[in-house]
């Protein structure tokens, strides 16, 4: 987190420089001056895209749990931004809501429901421990064929299977040959591995950061949505979980449209992933740049 923090800060000293200079945000970044940890001066001629790397902080939210509330699914279809639209299989209004927010262009992904530890109802397209891999496989399948157009998938609870070796590595390997899609994990439990087996099956993954309706009060909502900005200036991003609830939807519909005075940019969970795999991509650049000097003066 620390190389992240620095690098982030790094980048918007250059870009506000740019900026400063009359540049746009489709301007190339050049020399961006680092210092190494080991006191040498290097400049890294990295060439990084300003739509990808654009000095704002990102910031992704979810809405889980669609298909069920139709007034309220409305708004949060409506809501200002990308906002990333989460629907559950089989739920009554869940192919209504994948064409609204198609029309609406917020990106679709599937809320798949997995065995928690409570052992709470799944309902239609659940997934648990106790299915034979070709009967986990035809669920699976059958719920990512159910909504066109879904770009990643998360887990529904799962607290339990989450944690299943076995069974996240059906399911890695299922979503793997399905297409491409990315993995979100909700991370309803601290144990969970869900992230390990994305990562085996190289699928592009993130994990859960802030949940800003645990409690449907407005008093917690706003508490969360200030966790959600420090993480955000901290670590340069962050992905948020929300529900279509009154609560959450009212608050949103009035705070998203301030984001981009704060020096926030809204995206959608697959534009954060790229964002994040640039900057990864950019980190080794420079510790390959660094490594490669620091070899060289070794030599001299």
């Amino acid at each position: 987190d620390s190389i992240f923090y620095f690098l982030n800060t790094r980048l918007k000293i250059g870009i506000n420089h740019i900026k400063s200079e009359g540049g746009g945000d489709s301007v190339v970044l050049k020399n961006v001056h680092l210092m190494s940890v080991n006191r040498i001066s290097i400049i890294a001629d990295i060439k990084i895209s300003a739509m990808q790397v654009n000095g704002e902080d990102q910031i992704a939210i979810i809405i889980d749990d669609m298909g069920n509330r139709l007034e309220h699914g409305k708004r949060a279809i409506a809501l200002p931004g990308p906002v990333t639209v989460n629907i559950l299989p089989f739920t009554p209004h869940a192919r209504y809501f994948a064409e609204q927010a198609k029309k609406a262009r917020k990106e679709i992904m599937l809320h798949i429901p997995m065995e928690a530890n409570s052992d709470r109802y799944l309902g239609a397209g659940g997934l648990h421990s106790g299915m034979s891999r070709n009967e986990f496989n035809h669920i699976l399948n059958r719920n990512l064929d159910w909504i066109p157009g879904i770009k990643g998938v998360s887990n529904h609870m799962g607290s339990r299977l989450t944690q299943n070796k076995k069974m996240m590595g059906w399911f890695m390997t299922g979503l793997a040959s399905y297409g491409d899609l990315y993995f979100v994990d909700s991370r309803t439990t601290a144990n969970s591995i869900a992230v390990d087996f994305a990562r085996k099956n190289q699928l592009p993954h993130a994990e859960r950061d802030v949940f800003l309706d645990h409690e449907q009060t407005m008093q917690h909502v706003q508490q969360q949505w200030n966790r959600l900005l420090r993480t955000a200036r901290r670590n340069g991003s962050v992905l948020a979980i929300g529900h279509p609830y009154a609560v959450t939807i009212q608050f949103l519909e009035k705070h998203l449209p301030g984001l981009e005075a704060q020096g926030y940019k809204l995206v959608s969970v697959s534009e954060l992933l790229q964002w994040r795999q640039t900057r990864r991509n950019y980190a080794w650049q420079t510790s390959s740049f660094h490594l490669h000097r620091a070899a060289k003066n070794s030599k001299q």
